[in-house]
């Protein structure tokens, strides 16, 4: 009985054996290269090379284009009224305000201040007929003659030829510039009449001409009350400076003077 068990016992594993060699012959063999799904994807999206781009440069904004700068000095007084046109400074003198440019109101500064104020001594300012940009062959600058000695009372010093040779020099700054002016002529003249043909000072703005031009250096040196050795050719920039003078009747002091060439 126990060797018939044994024997069953047998065939059944024999029979085992045999339906699993079987099976695997038939069954589909799963290739070890394949992976699952969502980890091939992941694999892709970290070992394929990502195509390189070229970076974008960062947009640069050109520096805006700027105009002169005004000087520091003058800016602030500048940001309180537009109406400056510059400083005018003499050493030894009270001559040392701002000169002021009107051109649509020309007597604008006669008798006010800077605040436009009513003051009986104005301000210096630049003849309405000049133009600052482009800038006139010559600044006409108007000052009272006061009798306390403000404005440019002062000036009136010129017709002492010691004076000017301690001061032959003047500092006039405009908006964008200090400049230094080397005087070419102190002189006596007065405003004429229309109907008289003369060389008028307060005329003389801009040179037509070369010969215009010398014309008006002829004129001063021989007026001066001096020779101060100074001269002036076409094309410098002329200041001139004008004040009243009780010589004659409408009677003008007038001081001109070039601006002195830099170095280099």
């Amino acid at each position: 009985m126990k060797k018939k068990s044994k024997l069953i016992i047998a065939i059944v594993c024999i029979a085992v054996i045999l339906l699993l060699v079987v099976a695997s012959r038939f069954l589909p063999q799963k290739d070890e290269a394949e992976l699952p799904e969502e980890i091939v994807e992941t694999t892709e999206e970290t070992t394929e090379a990502e195509p390189e781009t070229e970076e974008e440069p960062e947009e640069t904004t050109e520096p805006e284009e700027t105009g002169p700068q005004i000087l520091e000095v003058l800016q602030e007084p500048y940001a309180e009224n537009s109406d400056l046109a510059g400083w005018i400074q003499i050493p030894d003198t009270m001559i040392n305000y701002p000169v002021m440019y009107t051109p649509d109101d020309g007597e604008k500064y006669i008798y006010a201040d800077f605040e436009g104020n009513f003051d009986v001594g104005g301000l210096p300012f630049i003849e309405d007929g000049c133009s600052l940009d482009p800038e006139s062959d010559n600044l006409i600058i108007y000052g009272h003659n006061m009798k306390n000695g403000s404005m440019f009372a002062d000036l009136m010093k010129y017709t002492d030829r010691s004076f000017w040779e301690a001061h032959p020099t003047i500092h006039f700054a405009t908006l964008y510039e200090a400049r230094t002016y080397e005087i070419i002529a102190a002189f006596y003249d007065r405003v004429y009449y229309k109907s008289e043909d003369c060389f008028k000072f307060y005329q003389f703005i801009d040179a037509e001409t070369e010969e215009d031009f010398n014309e008006a250096m002829t004129y001063y040196q021989e007026n001066s009350l001096y020779d101060t050795g100074v001269t002036a050719t076409y094309g410098d920039n002329l200041i001139t400076l004008v004040t009243c003078s009780y010589h004659v009747e409408n009677g003008r002091f007038v001081v001109v003077a070039r601006e002195a060439p830099t170095d280099g």
